[in-house]
């Protein structure tokens, strides 16, 4: 009996000494070629892999779109947004006489909506801080600088002091004050501004009969002036221009040539001729299966001047 315990006891050790074998020390960590920390969440350029486009990559899907080159125009906004549970990036930008706002999908990079306002716009007047603001955001988009604990809760990049707050936040602001809701209203337009210096949001919308109009402060949202008018004018059906209208059939092509659609596939179009300040403008709506579209063309040029998609 004596024999079999020790006999036992023997193996006991030799298997405890096997199950030894291989073992790291005390505070090592084992790694692989295979899945070594440096490459984990990484590309083949070593940028963390976010599962998003970059920042670059929205900058250059805006201005394919708008036609234009980066050193023709001047980025005031870049802000990854959450809409719906969906990411996408808030790209607002301005060139000599135009006002651009894009909403990109963060994932596949596909245009959501553009809205378009002319303007006589001077670059140089912009803070020169702007693109440094950017280049930050990039790398926090490309994974190379960790974003704060506030900005990886929300799924949005931080805000920097020297980003616009974008025109969105300028309407919102605006409809704040007024006690009024988007869906109350009608806007006649929410662009950018130089006075004395400074920029600012002009903010204008109409609610009945009352016209309502906010001067915002571009950088910190604050109101500077506001003005109500329950006696504006109806707008008559007049070119701006003097020219001869396009028709509705030329605006209905344009704004699906613009949308990517084949006519054969439009269901539910509707198109109303409306005016705003004397300006002409067609304002469409159509479903393409479940997805909504809508966009305006300006009756005199027939340049587009807003368009959105969603699905319904």
């Amino acid at each position: 009996m004596k024999n079999i315990t020790i006999k036992f006891a023997i193996m006991n050790c030799i298997l405890i000494l096997f199950a030894g074998c291989g073992t790291s020390e005390p505070g090592t960590v084992e790694t692989s070629d295979a899945a070594a920390p440096s490459d984990i969440g990484q590309g083949d350029d070593g940028i963390a892999d976010t599962g998003y486009i970059t920042v670059a990559q929205a900058k250059t899907v805006v201005l394919e779109n708008a036609g234009l080159l980066e050193e023709d125009v001047r980025f005031v906004r870049i802000q990854l947004d959450s809409k719906d549970g969906a990411s996408e990036y808030d790209v607002e930008f301005i060139c000599q006489d135009a006002e651009y706002d894009y909403k990109v999908s963060a994932v596949t990079g596909e245009i959501l909506s553009m809205d378009y306002e002319v303007g006589n716009y001077d670059l140089d007047t912009l803070p020169p801080d702007t693109t440094q603001s950017l280049n930050e955001q990039q790398d926090i988009a490309q994974g190379l600088t960790e974003q704060p604990d506030a900005a990886q809760n929300s799924g949005a990049l931080p805000e920097t002091d020297s980003q616009y707050i974008g025109s969105d936040a300028a309407k919102q602001i605006a409809l704040n004050h007024a006690e009024l809701t988007e869906d109350e209203v009608r806007f006649i337009h929410a662009h950018l501004e130089l006075d004395d210096g400074s920029w600012k949001y002009d903010v204008e919308f109409l609610k009945d009969r009352t016209e309502y109009d906010y001067n915002i402060d571009a950088m910190t949202g604050r109101i500077l002036s506001f003005d109500q008018d329950a006696e504006y004018d109806q707008y008559g059906a007049v070119s701006s221009t003097g020219n001869e209208q396009i028709t509705e059939e030329q605006a209905k092509q344009i704004a699906l040539e613009y949308a990517g659609v084949n006519e054969g596939d439009v269901q539910h179009l509707k198109i109303e001729l409306d005016y705003d300040h004397g300006r002409g403008e067609y304002e469409m709506e159509w479903y393409v299966g479940r997805t909504e579209y809508s966009c305006d063309v300006d009756a005199d040029t027939g340049s587009v001047l807003s368009f959105e998609k969603e699905l319904d």
